[in-house]
């Protein structure tokens, strides 16, 4: 999603245009902190088109309404759950929003220019969670977390260097492949960058392995977990992504695959083209698609998706739209958690949008409140109930 786009629909909004979609997708964008800055200035030129027409508010109207989306003590965010009928609800939370945001953002440059108050309360951040290592061709493991080096030792005729969570191969035309392995551990995230260029961003309790140098007439992977591919352009050596019965087949593209062992393998087109293969069956997709294989039977179901909350994950966010029991798989894996359930799960879908900095116990909080489902934690172990 552009700026522009963002500016668009909050236009549209103010001047009362926008349809219940763009609705639904404004408030999407809102939640993303990528707007912040764009958002202040839309709510810059509201504040001085309010003031050269005088239509400012009352101060006490005004400062009720800033009550409800500003929090600047130690109270948490307001929730951001919904359950049953997402799309009203959220339509109903936008028109809250704007009004209260406009009004509050006013009211808040008059009264805090001179004292730089947090707007709301701001979660520790978590610590850096790379928590990765890599496993070379002749079953060396290397801990990629403890590990200084800025130079990794593979094999003969291959560089890899180390930066931060990023680790990229270089492989020269002599080099034989080998088979390398890079697994990541519950709530840890790590990019590769492939001996071709192609890059690779692994979610949490993700791998891939792949060979050291792509000297056949395909560039073949192979996953489990989550992982965001960016592949770099190759017209006569495709590139291939296998999971389980599964494959992509792509030119040059950027898609999302997930394909936990647990859940239905899903693929998310964001730019490009690729086929999706399961079994004798191949759908092409275009991008704004999502392909769902499900994994008790054949066959690819191919819809329209929000691409920007298919990869939130990459960007640090938590977007949910889904039962309690996919939720609390994600959430597992990103805090090391085990889950167990007591009592009949709600088949209710819930709705928010959260920071992957934020504590566990503030989301189960924001869950709780839609009154359906109940937490209790016990070390790393959490009880879900009704």
């Amino acid at each position: 999603m552009t700026e522009s786009r963002f500016r668009y629909l909050f236009e549209r909004y103010h001047a009362q245009q926008c349809t219940p979609e763009e609705q639904y997708e404004l408030m999407v964008l809102l939640a993303q902190s990528a707007h912040d800055e764009e958002l202040k200035q839309l709510l810059d030129e509201l504040l001085l088109q309010a003031t050269d027409n005088d239509q400012t508010m009352p101060d006490d109207t005004a400062n009720n309404m800033l009550q409800e989306i500003m929090q600047t003590n130690a109270a948490p965010a307001p929730a951001r759950v919904h359950t049953l009928r997402v799309w009203k609800r959220l339509t109903v939370a936008a028109c809250t929003l704007a009004a209260a945001a406009t009004a509050g953002y006013m009211i808040y440059n008059r009264s805090h220019t001179s004292t730089n108050r947090p707007i709301a309360n701001a979660h520790a951040p978590r610590p850096k969670n790379e928590h990765a290592r890599l496993v070379m061709g002749n079953g060396e493991e290397i801990d990629l977390d403890h590990t200084t080096a800025t130079d990794v030792d593979v094999q003969s005729g291959v560089s890899v260097s180390k930066k931060g969570n990023v680790l990229a191969y270089n492989s020269s035309p002599s080099a034989v492949p080998s088979i390398n392995t890079v697994y990541t551990n519950k709530g840890g995230i790590y990019q590769l960058i492939l001996p071709d260029g192609t890059k690779a961003w692994l979610n949490a309790a993700s791998s891939i392995s792949f060979p050291t140098a792509f000297k056949d007439s395909t560039r073949e992977v192979t996953i489990r977990g989550e992982i965001y591919f960016d592949i770099a352009q190759q017209a006569n050596q495709p590139f291939i992504v296998k999971t389980n019965n599964m494959k992509v087949a792509v030119l040059g593209t950027a898609f999302n695959i997930k394909a936990y062992e647990e859940e239905n393998i899903c693929t998310t087109l964001l730019e490009g083209a690729v086929n999706v293969i399961n079994g004798s069956i191949t759908r092409k997709m275009q991008p704004g698609q999502q392909a769902l294989i499900n994994r008790e039977h054949t066959g690819i179901n191919i819809s329209r998706v929000d691409t920007d909350m298919a990869v939130a994950w990459k960007s640090g966010r938590f977007e949910f739209n889904d039962n309690i029991k996919t939720i609390m798989r994600e959430l597992a894996r990103w805090y090391d958690l085990t889950v167990v359930y007591e009592g009949a799960t709600t088949e209710k879908s819930f709705a928010g949008s959260f920071s992957r900095q934020d504590s566990l116990k503030d989301i189960l909080r924001q869950l709780e409140l839609t009154g359906s489902i109940h937490f209790d934690i016990a070390d790393k172990t959490i009880t879900v109930r009704p």
